[in-house]
């Protein structure tokens, strides 16, 4: 599968910070329901659903330590590798981000049909 990345904010439109830093919120891309995570002054992408107990992880927080944090039981998640805390085998995807001069940009995998 190939990965094509999507324009989520564009500095043009949206400005040079278009998400407050240590923030979540949920975006659409394509269908598929994406964290997007602004911590440390870096955007990250995971997967919006907590493999625990379903709630929208973009509902959740940061914490101190630049974690995201379930809004519903508080399990929390490394935005990089997408590994739980404490939860043995508890992941959630993640997903590339590209910041580039015109803005952030999410890679999506796809079918070769899909471009």
């Amino acid at each position: 599968m190939a990965i094509k990345f999507i324009k989520v904010y564009d500095y043009a439109l949206h400005g040079s910070e278009p998400q407050a830093n240590n923030t979540l919120r949920t975006i659409d891309i394509e269908g598929k329901r994406i964290c997007l995570a602004h911590i440390n002054q870096k955007f990250y992408a995971t997967d919006d659903k907590c493999p625990h107990a379903g709630a929208r992880l973009g509902a959740g927080f940061c914490d101190e330590a630049g974690m995201i944090v379930c809004p519903v039981h508080r399990y929390k998640y490394n935005p990089i590798t997408g590994k739980g805390a404490n939860q043995q085998g508890d992941f959630i995807a993640t997903y590339p981000v590209q910041e580039k001069q015109d803005g952030v940009y999410v890679g999506i995998e796809k079918k070769w049909w899909q471009f």
